[in-house]
């Protein structure tokens, strides 16, 4: 499980895929081949600017046990606040001591929005969750609105869900204020796992961001 969660953290840098890659790696920041430093500075989004500088944190959704937040603390980013509905996956994510925070949150926003304020946050991730969620249109409405515009949201669906469309998952992504950078080919999720049923569940990356 840690390898395929290290390989969704570095998602977040290094998109995979030909023009899709060089486009999601040019939003972060890696080397474009096109304007100068100067000017592409000039004409970066707050969002953007804050997940190169780490001025704004980046949020680890669903954070469970905390295997997503090492890998992304690994790949670089030390501010990160980790949401999960178990209090005790929290707990045991304080002892790793990787977050600056740590809050209960659900995705659905039964209680309310998420914890944030309005494009207080560089970046979401989300690894491994999103298919016990079911009310997408507030979900991804949400992670819209506190993520700041050129900002980040990466997530993994399973194939079947996202491609079938469940729970009306695809048409939420495309009605929020956020464009699609990349998705990735169906890739094997857990091959290593010794349940057969597991082993073949087959998912997509995807990285969108927040306009």
């Amino acid at each position: 499980v840690g390898e395929d969660v290290r390989r969704d953290a570095a998602l977040v840098g290094v998109p995979r895929g030909g023009e899709d890659r060089a486009a999601a790696q040019a939003a972060l920041g890696g080397p474009s081949g096109g304007e100068s430093s100067s000017s592409a500075a000039a004409d970066e989004r707050p969002g953007l600017a804050a997940l190169r500088t780490g001025a704004l944190p980046v949020v680890d959704a669903g954070c469970g046990t905390g295997l997503s937040g090492e890998a992304l603390r690994a790949a670089g980013f030390a501010r990160l606040v980790g949401t999960d509905v178990s209090e005790a996956s929290l707990e045991l994510c304080r002892a790793k001591g990787i977050y600056e925070a740590l809050l209960p949150c659900d995705l659905e926003c039964s209680d309310g929005p998420l914890p944030f304020a309005d494009d207080s946050l560089a970046a979401v991730t989300c690894v491994g969750v999103l298919s016990y969620v079911h009310k997408f249109d507030k979900c991804f409405g949400e992670w819209c609105r506190v993520v700041a515009p050129g900002g980040l949201v990466v997530f993994t669906h399973r194939l079947e869900l996202w491609d079938g469309n469940e729970d009306g998952v695809r048409s939420a992504a495309e009605a929020c204020n956020w464009k699609k950078l990349f998705e990735s080919e169906p890739e094997d999720y857990m091959p290593k796992n010794p349940d057969p049923t597991e082993s073949a569940k087959r998912i997509r990356y995807l990285v969108y961001q927040v306009l």
